[in-house]
């Protein structure tokens, strides 16, 4: 007679994860503050609402996680046929957040490449000198829209903001404010906190109902918008353009290099160019339509809003239109930069556990004997 024997052979398999990438390691193939409330409530939520807050995934689980490979990253794409249900357990945000934005700096620089990209580099450049030319007409045209739409007026700027909240640190007043009419909310649709408080959002939902993808999607914008953040600055620090409201001449003037003590006494004479809302609008809806392609309409609705942001900074004179086409490139290769940075972890995690299955696995069936206790089979499995 033939028994299955009660002893059983375990083989236990385990994973292995990579360290993070050094700080500089690069792809080698590749004013006014705002605080969503009023108005801006309701715009705020309707970005939110376009990640359509996605239900959990029983395929997250709570694997241990990975982070990126220690080599330096291809520039190329990752596997397009990556399912978005399987991120892996976001790497620690703050721990890696300053390391990802150096890193990302990096990559930014190697992926201009001149000699691949001339032809898009001149029309970028083409684009933004004929605005130039034309700014001071286009600035007037549309303010007269924007006075026939009751939008400003002689009495209303389109900034306007209330403080609701006096705030400020280590003697640096920081008060929250509000927008006052419809413009104005139009503005702060751009504003460095309205997409905190969206990567905020997806940050917390992701937390709270074990979600992956919207965890990673958060920490992709947040890294974004930091090193859009850098990266505008930068040039604005170099171009010092005034804003439209404080222009000396026609078009504004341009003042090369400004000392870092005009630039702050007078920040308004010298940052118009680029403009860092729109570059900062352009991140976030590059990561969120990368992170949730099912969701076709991020991109239409995200590109309308940027376009009525875009108007409204015209309407109180904070930008000109030519601070717009530079800002969109360096918002989409921002985001983009963060998106391939997930995909590549994604990637990675994938062929991990590919190669290091975890679960209940049948192996082999081997003959058994005990001497006079009789014969049987052995069951071998693994997990």
């Amino acid at each position: 007679m033939l028994c299955l024997s009660d002893s059983v052979y375990i083989r236990e398999k385990t994973q292995h994860f990579h360290s993070d990438p050094p700080f500089f390691s690069c792809y080698e193939n590749q004013s006014e503050n705002i605080f969503f409330i009023a108005m801006n409530r309701a715009v705020l939520f309707t970005l939110l609402m376009l990640c359509g807050l996605p239900a959990n995934s029983d395929e997250q689980g709570t694997s241990p996680p990975a982070t990126l490979p220690s080599q330096p990253l291809d520039i190329t794409l990752a596997d397009e046929n990556l399912s978005y249900a399987d991120y892996p357990p976001p790497p620690p945000f703050f721990k890696n957040l300053p390391g990802n934005v150096l890193n990302d700096l990096g990559i930014f620089i190697h992926r201009i490449d001149p000699k691949k990209n001339y032809k898009f580099l001149l029309g970028l450049t083409a684009t933004t000198l004929v605005l130039v030319k034309y700014d001071q007409e286009i600035l007037d045209g549309s303010k007269r829209i924007a006075e026939n739409l009751g939008l400003i007026s002689d009495t209303k700027s389109g900034r306007e903001g209330r403080i609701v909240v006096d705030f400020s640190v280590g003697g640096l007043d920081l008060p929250v404010r509000a927008p006052e009419n419809t413009n104005a909310a139009l503005y702060f649709l751009g504003d460095g906190l309205t997409h905190v408080a969206i990567a905020g959002g997806l940050a917390i939902y992701g937390a709270t109902h074990d979600d992956n993808r919207s965890v990673d999607t958060a920490g992709q914008i947040m890294e974004g918008i930091l090193t859009t953040g850098i990266i505008v600055q930068v040039l604005k620090r170099t171009f010092g353009r005034e804003s439209p409201y404080a222009r000396t001449e026609d078009g504004g003037r341009w003042d090369f290099l400004p000392s870092f003590s005009d630039y702050s006494a007078n920040v308004s004479h010298y940052d118009a160019f680029p403009s860092g809302h729109l570059a900062t609008a352009m991140t976030t809806v590059t990561v969120l339509a990368a992170n949730y392609p099912e969701k076709t309409y991020i991109k239409p609705v995200g590109y309308t809003l940027m376009a009525l942001n875009a108007f409204a900074m015209l309407n109180n004179e904070v930008h000109w239109a030519a601070d717009y086409p530079l800002a969109l490139a360096i918002g989409w290769l921002s985001g983009d930069i963060a998106v391939e940075r997930s995909k590549q972890r994604r990637q990675k995690y994938k062929e991990e556990t590919k190669a290091s299955p975890i679960g209940f696995q049948f192996e082999t069936i081997l003959p058994y004997a005990a001497g006079n206790d009789g014969a049987g089979v052995l069951a071998v499995f693994s997990f």
